[in-house]
């Protein structure tokens, strides 16, 4: 028996369903997370394989350019095909003289310089007297004219002499305009050098200084930008002491920088290429060391810039291609075409060299392995989301969101009902145990006066007739109870049959308030009553709305035992009438205002003070009003007193005396 009565509900079900109700949620999430786990570690492993794949595809890709690149290189037209995109190729003699570049002007210096015959010095000893040990420039100046006019083949090298000789006598004449003829003369030999410089870098440099000792600032700046230009753009071949040496004299001429000439990327890897070149022609790779290379490739570092530097030295010719970032970023692209993935290469000792490092699963080919200059990752793109979303995940993630809607809603209506369950069941215990109470009173006198009269007890006709008065009122007080849980069962039914009539709310509330003084005044209470000037009318149940105002009244006499004035106030509101109880009674807290509505519920003041009552009448009361298309209101704070508002439907005078039906 009381192993059943522990089952019996509410309280032990809760308790029941909720432990049921977290084994089978744990059970489920733990095999839904190993589920997902499984399908986690499936998708990383094709993920895994997808990028071993895209490594295997882009080494394959780069093994197969850098050999196509190797083979231009020992092909015979390589010294007339047209090099690579972004590669500069060059051609040496075994002596390491560099005698041919793919593309022309691809290096802006070489790390050795043309091999041209010296410049004669004997025809030019008679005006170099003239000008620098008598400084008669007039006479220099003849001289170098006469040798400029030499035009037979082998004096054109003594003609560039001349002319420069010419230009620099006539600046030191301050003859500007005949110097820019010389140097105009001079730059048109462009394939002859002039003190181990070209003769147009040397009529070029020489203008810049003209219009510098001149003073002559645009063309001074203009000149210099050409200089530049042509610096940048390799037109000249020189040492790399030689470029550096005219670069920074170009900048110095040009001030600062021009927006036009700067190509900071560009120019950063032109430098870098001829720097490992330059690297290239002093280590000797293919000669030098224990284990010369003959044919191999290499990445080298220039300035934090990458350089896969190409060569072979078999047989009687060098050759040698060097490719910056360009052409490498462009190898990788071509090896790893998918938009979603990504490459690094790395350089045998671990450092990044070109593309973006990620932390993210990836595919990795040492250089040892691929047999590429370089080591190769493959990874999924930078940003894009690496977390498993396989049709698999995306279903059983929605099925698992699902189960656990159901179940939470479920539990949350579960928990709910039981829970409003346990507050019924307090609500009417108490509503028992204050039925009980109300009874017990009148039922105590009644027992007690009929004792009394059947035993023949009372002395005087006076003190039988005051408990007669008392059985009226009592019984009279039973039967108000009787009659309000009645109605208060057929209103929460729904079963309740009204009577609509036209009301004087006037003389209705006279007669109602007159007889509820009788009562309110074995407790000193007095009940003030305003009414509006004119007559108004209402449509309403007069059984239905004495109920309700009655139970008005007897709260605010009830829960004001203090202050003895109780109010009642009826105010037109436009198409409405206000009926308010207040007084100045204990007060109901705001989280209270609510719940007092609800059958069985009484106020935390009224249990404390015990204070008599069943907890239905103001359930009642609002049935009665909505019955009537009205509302109740509320206002009321803790110390202040309360007010009850029924807000009803006003009637015109002319549709009430139209019906023709009781109007009192």
């Amino acid at each position: 028996m009381a192993f059943r009565a522990w089952f019996r509900p509410p309280r032990h079900i809760l308790t029941i369903f909720l432990g049921v109700a977290v084994v089978s949620a744990g059970t489920l999430g733990w095999l839904s997370w190993l589920l997902l786990q499984q399908d986690r570690a499936l998708d990383l492993q094709r993920r895994q394989e997808r990028l071993e794949q895209a490594a295997d595809r882009a080494t394959a890709v780069m093994r197969g350019a850098l050999a196509d690149l190797e083979l231009r290189l020992a092909s015979p037209s390589a010294r007339t095909s047209k090099a690579p995109h972004g590669v500069v190729v060059l051609f040496s003699d075994p002596t390491g003289v560099i005698d041919g570049v793919r593309p022309t002007g691809g290096l802006l210096y070489y790390p050795t310089p043309e091999q041209m015959s010296d410049l004669p010095t004997a025809p030019f000893i008679v005006a170099e007297q003239a000008e620098f040990a008598r400084q008669d420039l007039v006479a220099a100046a003849e001289q170098y004219t006469a040798l400029a006019s030499e035009g037979d083949a082998a004096g054109t090298a003594v003609r560039a002499g001349a002319l420069a000789g010419l230009a620099r006598v006539h600046r030191k004449a301050r003859h500007p305009d005949a110097a820019l003829a010389a140097y105009d003369e001079l730059a048109a030999l462009s394939d002859v050098r002039v003190g181990g410089l070209p003769a147009g870098l040397v009529a070029r440099a020489g203008r810049a200084r003209m219009f510098e000792e001149f003073a002559r600032a645009p063309e001074l700046r203009g000149e210099a930008a050409q200089l530049g230009r042509e610096l940048r753009g390799g037109r000249w071949r020189l040492t790399k002491s030689q470029y550096q040496f005219y670069s920074a004299e170009a900048l110095r001429w040009l001030g600062p920088p021009e927006p036009e000439i700067e190509v900071p990327d560009l120019h950063a890897e032109a430098v870098a290429l001829a720097d490992a070149v330059q690297w290239l022609w002093e280590e000797r790779p293919w000669e030098a060391g224990p284990s010369p290379e003959p044919a191999s490739r290499r990445l080298v570092q220039m300035s934090d810039i990458p350089v896969l530097a190409v060569w072979n030295a078999s047989g009687e010719r060098l050759q040698v291609g060097v490719a910056g970032p360009r052409y490498l970023a462009t190898l990788a692209r071509e090896a790893v075409p998918d938009g979603d993935l990504e490459w690094t290469l790395t350089d045998p000792a671990g450092r990044v060299v070109l593309g973006t490092p990620s932390l993210s699963p990836l595919a990795v080919r040492t250089a040892a392995a691929s047999r590429l200059p370089w080591s190769l990752q493959v990874h999924a793109a930078t940003g894009l989301d690496l977390s498993p979303t396989s049709p698999r995940q995306g279903l059983l993630s929605w099925v698992l969101v699902l189960l656990a809607a159901v179940w939470m809603t479920g539990a949350y209506f579960v928990v709910r009902a039981i829970t409003r369950e346990l507050a019924v069941e307090r609500l009417q215990s108490d509503f028992v145990a204050g039925v009980s109470h109300e009874f017990r009173s009148p039922l105590s006198s009644l027992s007690q006066i009929a004792e009394m009269l059947v035993s023949d007890r009372f002395t005087s006709e006076d003190l039988r007739q005051q408990a007669y008065g008392v059985l009226a009122r009592e019984t009279d007080r039973l039967r108000r109870l009787v009659e309000g849980l009645l109605d208060f069962g057929r209103f929460s039914a729904g079963g309740a049959d009204y009577h609509f009539e036209p009301l004087a709310i006037g003389p209705f509330l006279e007669t109602l308030v007159a007889e509820f003084r009788t009562r309110a005044a074995a407790t000193d209470h007095t009940i003030e009553l305003m009414l509006p000037s004119e007559t108004t009318y209402i449509r309403g149940d007069r059984d239905a709305l004495t109920r309700a105002i009655w139970n008005l009244l007897d709260n605010a006499v009830k829960y004001s035992p203090d202050r003895p004035t109780v109010w009642v106030d009826v105010v037109r509101e436009q198409d409405r009438v206000s009926l308010t109880v207040r007084d100045q009674g204990f007060g109901i807290p705001p989280d209270e205002q609510r719940a007092i509505f609800e059958r069985f519920v009484r106020g935390a003041e009224s249990k404390a003070r015990r204070i008599k009552g069943t907890g239905v009448g103001l359930s009642m009361m609002q049935r009665i009003a909505e019955a009537h298309g009205g509302e109740i209101r509320l206002t009321s704070q803790p110390g202040q007193g309360s007010r009850f508002t029924m807000m009803l439907t006003l009637l015109s005078t002319s549709d009430a005396l139209g019906t023709g039906e009781g109007l009192a």
